[in-house]
This record gives C-alpha cells, sequence and structure tokens, in this order.
C-alpha cells in the first residue's frame, strides 16, 4: 500500500473523532459559557474543545487544562475523563502519541473505575488511532471491538459506526480489502437504519470506500465515492475534511491523467488547508502538484511546487521530505541538471537510511521490552511455583510432625496410666509378692509389645513421609521437564494436531488433553458458572496449548477473524475484560 493512501486512511481516523466543525455552533458555546457554572460549564468547556481542536489547537489544549482544573474543583470525574480525551486527541494531532497515549489511559481507567461507559468508548476510540499509527494494529482491532461493545451499553450507534469505520481502516492498512468493505457497508446500513447517527459518519465512510477503490487502482470508482462524501461534508460546512476529499479528488485525477481536472482540486485543496493553517497538508499537495507536473513533463513547474512545499520543512516528517528530495532529483536529472539531481538524491538516500535505521531502532526497542516482560513473566512463574512447592513440603512435614507428636502424647498419657494403675493394685494386694512380680513381668511385656507396636507406626508413618516427599520430588521434576518442552507434552501437542478433525476426532482429541490437563472442561465450567459448547470446548483447548489465531483457524476450518470473534464472544461469557486476562487464567489452570 502506497505512503499517500496510508496518510489519508490515517487522517479519516483523526477526523472521525471530530463530533462538529459549524462555527455558528462554536460561536454559540463561546457565548454561554460566562452563563454557566459547575458541571455545565464544565461539559460546555468540553464541547468547545472538541470544535477548535483541528483548527487552532493552542487554544483547545488550554480549554482542556481549564476543564481539568474546574473538574477537580467540583469532583466532577466525568468532566475530567472527557477533557483528558481531548487533550489525548491533541497530542495525537501534534504527533506527541506518549503523552497522547498517557493521558488517554488515565481516561480509560478512571472510566473503567467509576463505570463511565461514554468516557470508556471515547478513549477506546483515540487509542485507536494511536495504534493505527504505531502499526499496531492487533490492539487497534481488539480497541475498537471494546468500542463497540461499550457504545452498545450506552445505546450510542454514532460511536459504534465510528468504531466499525476503525476496524475497515485497519484492513485496508492490511491490504485486505474484502473484509474493510465488509465492515464499512456494514457501518454504512447502521448509519442509514438510525437517524441519530451523525451524517458525517456517511461522508467517512464513502471515503473509505474511495480508498479502497484507488488502492485496486479502480480510480473510476474512487471518484464517484469521493465525489459522494464531498457532498456530504460540504453540506455539513465541515472544511478540514472538505479539504481532504478535495486532494483525494484530485489525486485520482492525477493518477487517470486528467492534468487539468487534477490541477482544478489540487488548486482548491491547497486554498483550504491554507485557511486552515495545515502546514503540512499544504506541503502534501504541493508534494502532489510535483509529481502531476514531472508526469506531465513539466519539470520546472515541478521544481516551483516541490521547493515551495520544502518551505514548510519544519511541518514534515522524514518520509515525506524523502519523497519530495527524491522528486525533485528526478526533475533535476530530467533537466540534465546533474549536479542538483545528485544532491537532492544524496538527500534522499540519507533520509531513507535514517528512516530504516529508526525503524528498525524501534523494532528492537519493542523486541526487547517484549523479551524482558515474557522473561520476567516466566520467571515469576517459575518463582511462583517453586514456592507451592515449598510451601507443600512444609505443609506435609508439619503435619507429619503433628500426627507423630499426638501419637507419642497418646502412648504417653497411657504408659503413665497404665503405670499408675499397676502401682494401686501393688498397694492394694500386696500380699503374694511373686504373683505381684509376675502380674509386672506380664505388665512389661505387654508394654514392650506395645511399644514395638508403636516403633512400627511410627516406621511406617515416616516412611509413607518420604514417599510423600518422593512424590513431591517426582512432581517437581515433572513441572520442570514441562517446563522444557518435555517429550511427553510436545508428544500430547503433535496428537493434538491430528486430533481435532471431526466430532470423532474431537474424542480422540480429549482423551489426549485430559492426559495432561484433567478435569480442565469441568473446572472452568464450575469457576465461571457457565455451560460450554462443544465448539468453545475446543477453541479453549485450543488457547490452553497456546495455538496461534491462525493455526486455530486452520484446524477448525474457519478464517482468522472468526476466531478472533469467537475469542471476543468467549471473553464476554466467561467475564473477562480483555484477551490477556483469558489466557492468563486459562495458563494457571490445571
Amino acid at each position: 500500500m502506497s505512503r499517500t493512501t496510508i496518510y489519508w486512511i490515517i487522517v479519516f481516523s483523526f477526523l472521525s473523532l471530530n463530533l462538529f466543525s459549524q462555527q455558528a455552533r462554536i460561536d454559540s458555546i463561546r457565548r454561554q459559557i460566562p452563563l454557566l457554572d459547575g458541571n455545565e460549564k464544565i461539559d460546555a468547556i468540553n464541547d468547545l474543545t472538541r470544535g477548535l481542536m483541528y483548527n487552532t489547537p493552542d487554544e483547545a489544549m488550554d480549554l482542556s487544562t481549564q476543564a481539568i482544573q474546574l473538574s477537580d474543583e467540583v469532583g466532577y470525574s466525568e468532566g475530567k475523563v472527557m477533557a483528558w480525551i481531548n487533550q489525548g486527541v491533541i497530542f495525537n494531532l501534534r504527533s506527541s502519541f506518549q503523552e497522547a497515549k498517557d493521558v488517554l489511559n488515565q481516561a480509560k481507567k478512571i472510566s473503567q473505575s467509576i463505570d463511565f461507559q461514554y468516557g470508556l468508548a471515547y478513549s477506546n476510540l483515540s487509542l485507536v488511532a494511536i495504534n493505527i499509527r504505531e502499526n499496531n494494529y492487533d490492539k487497534a482491532i481488539e480497541l475498537s471491538f471494546d468500542g463497540i461493545n461499550a457504545a452498545r451499553k450506552i445505546n450510542n450507534v454514532d460511536l459504534e459506526v465510528s468504531n466499525l469505520i476503525n476496524i475497515a481502516s485497519v484492513k485496508q492498512m492490511l491490504e485486505d480489502y474484502t473484509s474493510a468493505k465488509t465492515f464499512l457497508l456494514e457501518a454504512r446500513s447502521l448509519a442509514e437504519d438510525n437517524p441519530e447517527v451523525s451524517k458525517i459518519r456517511i461522508g467517512q465512510i464513502n471515503g473509505n470506500l474511495g480508498i479502497i477503490s484507488a488502492s485496486k487502482l479502480d480510480y473510476g470508482s474512487a471518484l464517484e465515492y469521493f465525489q459522494k462524501a464531498l457532498d456530504t461534508f460540504e453540506a455539513l460546512d465541515s472544511k478540514a475534511q472538505v479539504a481532504n476529499l478535495v486532494m483525494n479528488i484530485g489525486h485520482a485525477y492525477a493518477k487517470l491523467k486528467d492534468v487539468p481536472n487534477a490541477i482544478k482540486y489540487y488548486d482548491r485543496a491547497e486554498q483550504l488547508w491554507t485557511e486552515l493553517n495545515n502546514q503540512r497538508s499544504q506541503a502534501v499537495v504541493l508534494k502532489n502538484r510535483g509529481e502531476l507536473m514531472i508526469d506531465d513533463s513539466n519539470f520546472r513547474s515541478a521544481i516551483t511546487y516541490l521547493n515551495r512545499g520544502l518551505e514548510k520543512k519544519t511541518f514534515l516528517d522524514d518520509a515525506l521530505l524523502s519523497e519530495m528530495y527524491a522528486l525533485l532529483s528526478k526533475a533535476y536529472e530530467s533537466l540534465l541538471n546533474y549536479d542538483n539531481a545528485l544532491k537532492y538524491y544524496k538527500l534522499h538516500v540519507a533520509l531513507k537510511d535514517s528512516i530504516s535505521i529508526k525503524t528498525n531502532q524501534r523494532n528492537n526497542e519493542r523486541m526487547t521490552k517484549e523479551f524482558e516482560f515474557e522473561k520476567m513473566k516466566s520467571d515469576k512463574e517459575i518463582e511462583l511455583q517453586q514456592l507451592e512447592i515449598e510451601n507443600l513440603k512444609i505443609s506435609q512435614s508439619r503435619q507429619v510432625i503433628l500426627v507423630v507428636s499426638v501419637i507419642l502424647l497418646v502412648v504417653a498419657f497411657w504408659a503413665m496410666w497404665n503405670r499408675n494403675k499397676l502401682k494401686t493394685k501393688l498397694l492394694i494386694k500386696g500380699k503374694d509378692q511373686l504373683i505381684a512380680q509376675q502380674e509386672m513381668t506380664l505388665k512389661l511385656l505387654d508394654y514392650e509389645s506395645e511399644k514395638e507396636r508403636l516403633a512400627n507406626y511410627t516406621e511406617e508413618l515416616l516412611s509413607k513421609n518420604e514417599s510423600l516427599e518422593k512424590r513431591a520430588g517426582e512432581l517437581e521434576i515433572k513441572i520442570d521437564e514441562e517446563q522444557s518442552n518435555a517429550p511427553d507434552i510436545n508428544s500430547l501437542i503433535e496428537k493434538m494436531h491430528n486430533a481435532v478433525r471431526g466430532d470423532r476426532d474431537w474424542t480422540a482429541f480429549v482423551l489426549y488433553f485430559e492426559a495432561v490437563f484433567p478435569q480442565f472442561f469441568s473446572l472452568i465450567e464450575t469457576d465461571k458458572q457457565v455451560k460450554l459448547s462443544t465448539n468453545e470446548q475446543r477453541l479453549l483447548a485450543l488457547l490452553k496449548i497456546n495455538l496461534s489465531n491462525k493455526e486455530i483457524a486452520a484446524l477448525l476450518n474457519i478464517s482468522s477473524d472468526s476466531v478472533i470473534r469467537a475469542k471476543y464472544r468467549l471473553k464476554q461469557k466467561l467475564g473477562f475484560q480483555d484477551a490477556k486476562e483469558m489466557l492468563v487464567f486459562l495458563s494457571k489452570l490445571a
């Protein structure tokens, strides 16, 4: 997928958070704020912030800070959450992703603690845009599904549609255009059936459908979708989104070699972005115009446009600068100006290498963090298992000591009682020493016999204790072997791979599975108070042995998307907050 396509998918994700853009509404809220107080004033400030964040982000940030301070003064947690969400969007627009994640995660945490589903839905929606920018597509999809669930809890169809659009955007990034179109059509159906859904969503859906068509090089269909979206945004007086669509239309005409129409729409896009003071988007238009002129062999005009774009260098990222340098090198080379061609080619290559190095560094940092986390998690699990084994040994030793102590006390009491009884008889009878001595001899013989029995019983108990400790040792060794890929576990998994097709195979699979994880399903049903279907048992068993979505899909002969949905439904049924919590639960079971 081209960088231009990815850029506009991200723009659509950001614009999906813009709840209104009409100047009249903004002016109306400005007039109302001085007349309000308490929670109503905070809500109005948050509304005004959302209206200003795309055009005047500095003023919007000041307003959101004011809303946070007022919320702290009156103890209005919901108002503080919405102010944090607004700040997250502004940080996002400034490409300050870490700051954006920090405030949005704060908003999400507070929303969960006070069961504020509206704030939870919007914080998830904003976090989706960040994860898309960071290429963390799995997390973006997971957050979008969570957002859909939150939207349904508060009966907000508009939010549900927004999250469906975001899922489609991620699918576009992954070049899964069929799935992307499916989610967009579902979103459009919801939007058309529910009048309360903002009309802006229809524009966003048509815009995304146009991007899909452009990605497939079907620029004719792309222009039809872009024009429908443009009509919607013009009717809503949404200038930023109009500028976005106008640029997309110009790009489509450029690809169709329709230079006059491409120039016409690029002119309008540049004018709109200038009015909005969006320097980066102005530079993108100038870059596109330069590319158009090169394709039309008008190399001097191309150089003029590209140099104008470079005047906004401070607002551009390395990737966009690299593209502009490459185009300048191509234009100068066509004019046989090899000095400048070489100059800009070197700049292009240097930035391209820098981007590659930075990407590799980010990937290395991410992989290092993941490795450290997994190592820490593994070490902690081993430590807990060892602690459990030690506690078990201590508990067993204490039980043995207690039993032996009780037996010794009983024997001592019996011996003392027997001795006192003997003395009493000797004192009372005391007549016949021989008889008394014989009785004493008999009693001593009986005592020695009981003592021998006690010794034998004690020895038996000690033997049992040694056996228990030996079994505990064997269990410990068994656990260590399983953590280091024990042959029987690997054999089990290999057998499982051949035993999950059909009911007959499933029966064999269960036999193998329960040989290592006995009572696995009954433990889940007892713990979670649910009744699992056969399909749910299959999915849980496959998750237990750490198969990926792709492997599960292959074994069950379904798509990866179906696996994701099944996991999501299963997570809901079992009462888990997220997929990670469910997997941790399964790893500790049986």
